[in-house]
């Protein structure tokens, strides 16, 4: 059977869904940012939008609003006071409106989290509405509320703006995803329970490979480079 009659394997058919929604994504951004890449932008109204590795952020500065979409990635905000025009960036279905603040949001679409570094934001997800202040976090995601807000350490949270990445007893899975941001290439991680063990560690954005080897040692897991661009970690 020739190429065309082959029948598309699931694995292909998602990695072409992920491609077509990421193109998506980048054909509505004004704003972009590529592997290890990061910027910082003035937005018309003087404020600065602080933009990770891999992040995509629309703008909507008609009329008198004040309105971004943070359609993929992490970006950290300081907002220009302006009581006329609310700040609102919408995220994964949720809302963030600032109150003259500086604030960090991160979304993967399974999860959003919104972290506050000055002032407070009101966020409003699935159906509830909470007042984050300064040093303290609220998370949503499908069908979950905003939660109550918890302290966190926002110097780790943001600590990506210092070139670095910083862990407490993080599943592995998760480090990996972040650490992706930065790699050219593709870090996979076999099995569950491989993917769930814990990682405490400051790793340097710009040294992904020198991460992944700690990680191999600390955790003793087992690594099948195919070359610097496939990786896949295992027990």
């Amino acid at each position: 059977m020739n190429d065309s009659g082959r029948r598309r394997s699931p694995r292909r058919s998602s990695r072409s869904f992920f491609l077509s929604t990421s193109f998506g994504f980048l054909w509505r951004a004004d704003i972009r940012t590529g592997v290890g890449e990061f910027r910082t932008v003035t937005l018309p109204d003087g404020s600065h939008a602080h933009l990770n590795a891999v992040t995509a952020l629309a703008l909507d500065y008609s009329g008198d609003k004040r309105r971004l979409t943070l359609l993929s990635g992490e970006a950290w905000f300081e907002v220009e006071k302006d009581p006329s025009r609310p700040f609102i960036v919408e995220a994964a279905g949720g809302t963030v409106t600032a109150r003259g603040t500086a604030f960090d949001i991160a979304t993967n679409k399974a999860r959003t989290e919104v972290t506050v570094t000055e002032h407070s934001v009101e966020v409003a997800a699935e159906g509830s509405n909470v007042v984050v202040d300064s040093g303290r976090q609220t998370a949503y995601g499908p069908s979950l509320p905003a939660l109550p807000p918890y302290e966190v350490d926002f110097e780790r949270v943001t600590s990506w703006r210092r070139g670095k990445l910083i862990f407490k007893d993080k599943p592995l899975g998760d480090v990996i995803a972040a650490l992706g941001r930065y790699h050219h290439g593709l870090i996979l991680v076999a099995g569950s329970e491989v993917r769930d063990r814990r990682v405490t560690g400051v790793f340097r954005v710009d040294q992904p490979l020198e991460a992944i080897r700690a990680i191999e040692a600390y955790l003793g897991v087992k690594s099948t480079h195919l070359s610097d661009y496939l990786i896949l970690l295992h027990s």
